[in-house]
Formats: structure tokens, sequence, C-alpha cells
């Protein structure tokens, strides 16, 4: 992936800052926004109890809606918004997720909070029915990603339904509860792996510990210390996550 421009950088790094400091209708789906291009969208899907949740949508060329293949569930960080959620899948995920055939599908938090909370945790299975239902996950799983409080997310997701997912690549992220989080048990047979910035100091105990826990249970799991990166790891490619996704993917 060529490199970011240094003003989307900025903005990244604004964005990700602001994240490391916090730690009865029928479901719907329609676009709410004209891509900027063919293979990117805005939709926003409705919950049985009326929450609006947008997210952004990344297709590949060629793939058709009901054909099962590879579709990426990625987490945005810091207020979970959907600009952000564009920003970091152009950014961070397009050119190779493209490249390897992958649908990504990014949530914006809807009003009930960001996605590690309860509330809003409790909504992500009916956009996952609602996904697969126009882009049907091979085997049924789907691949899992997030960045900070995306991470956190992901993490919370992973454990409340391990059996959806076959892949989880964090960069950061761990447990809301902690490295040492039982309930990190529930992972057992889904691949991790975990990008933090050497310098992320917070972060960098939490994920060593998630990395011990995950050893202790038998889990496969990757980390990677970051040298000479914070919070932001500027350095990390689309090609980067996506070949830590392929490794660890079950």
């Amino acid at each position: 992936m060529p490199a970011l421009p240094v003003r989307r950088l900025v903005a990244l790094a604004l964005a990700l800052t602001a994240c490391s400091a916090s730690t009865g209708a029928a479901p719907t789906s329609t676009t709410v926004a004209t891509p900027a291009t063919s293979e990117l969208s805005r939709r926003t899907f409705t919950t049985a109890d009326g929450t609006a949740i947008e997210y952004v949508l990344l297709v590949p060329e060629g793939r058709a809606p009901g054909e099962p293949g590879k579709v990426l569930l990625a987490f945005p960080p810091g207020g979970q918004d959907i600009d952000l959620a564009e920003r970091i899948v152009e950014e961070r995920y397009r050119d190779a997720a493209l490249d390897r055939g992958y649908v990504v599908v990014s949530p914006a938090a809807p009003s009930t909070g960001l996605f590690f909370t309860d509330a809003s945790a409790a909504l992500v299975p009916e956009l996952l029915d609602a996904i697969a239902t126009e882009f049907p996950p091979e085997d049924g799983t789907f691949d899992l990603m997030g960045v900070s409080n995306g991470g956190l997310s992901a993490f919370a997701a992973a454990i409340a339904m391990p059996e959806r997912f076959r892949s989880l690549v964090v960069f950061p992220g761990n447990s809301p509860d902690g490295g040492d989080d039982p309930a990190l048990a529930a992972l057992d047979g889904l691949g991790v792996a975990m990008f933090v910035g050497a310098d992320d100091t917070g972060w960098l105990e939490a994920a060593r510990a998630t990395e011990a826990t995950l050893e202790a249970l038998g889990i496969v799991v990757e980390l990677t210390e970051v040298p000479g990166e914070g919070h932001i790891i500027q350095s990390l490619t689309g090609d980067d996550l996506f070949d830590a996704l392929e490794r660890v993917r079950a």
C-alpha cells in the first residue's frame, strides 16, 4: 500500500489520540450515501428495536450479492463515527482487501454507545445476520479486525460469539476487561494476531498480558511490538494486517 498522505495521517492521528484517552420493525438495510467509487458505499441498518447503525461497505469488483466469500467486520477507533470508519477503510484496508477479495463492513457506533459497551455489543449479531443475507461469509464465519476502541470492540464481539468468527486482528486491542480476562477462553479455535506500538505503554502491557493468557489457554496468538511507534502505528500497512489475518485464519 502506498504511504499515507501527511494530511490524512494527521487526521488519523488526532482521531486515534482521542481514542487512546478512553479506554418492533423488521430489520432493513438501505444505501444512504453515494459512494466515492463503485466499490465503496455507506449503508444504514435498522435493528428490530429501531436502532440505526450506519456502516461503510467495501465490495471487490465481481463479488455478486448472494455469493459466499471472505467478509471482514472491522470496528473503527475513537468515537467510532461514520467518517472515521470510512477513513480507516480507505487508508488501511481498501487496497489489500480488494486485492485479496474481501468484502469489508465497518460500522459506526449507534446511539447506544461504542461497540464494546453492552448495549451496542448486543446489536452486532443482528448486523451480522443482515450482512450475511447479502454477502454470505464462507463457511458462515466472518473475519474480525479493530483498532484501539475498535480493538476493544473486536475482542468483545469475539468473546461473546466466537462461533461467528475465524480470525481476530487488532492494532492495538484487548479484552475490555483486561489481558487476564478469564472470558478469553471463549476464543479457543480462533486465531488471534495483535499489533501494538512499542512506545504505547498502557496498551503494550495489556497486549502482553493478553498474549500470555491466550498462550496459557493453548490459543494461537501472534503479538507484534512495532519499534518506535506509539498508539498510532503509522508504519503498519493494509498488507501487514491482512498477512497477519491470513496467517492465523482458522
